[in-house]
């Protein structure tokens, strides 16, 4: 592995993409919590849950298909 350049990995070293992306993807924060093994939820989202580039993109047109199938129904 040394010689590919690939840097070694452990299964710890995994646990801020996993949170990450499993928030990102829309997992409940609590979930997450337990799969991490915190105490709560908070901790969770301040340690691991770092915003996605378009997360906030993806919350307003979110907002808006809510706002707009409303009316519909």
């Amino acid at each position: 592995m040394r010689d590919s350049g690939v840097p070694m990995l452990t299964c710890h070293d995994l646990r801020h993409p996993a949170a990450s992306i499993a928030i990102s993807s829309g997992a409940n924060v609590k979930a997450v919590q337990r799969m991490l093994g915190h105490q709560n939820a908070a901790m969770t989202l301040d340690t691991y849950a770092d915003l996605f580039d378009t997360d906030l993109d993806d919350v307003t047109t979110s907002i808006s298909n809510k706002i707009a199938t409303a009316g519909t129904m």
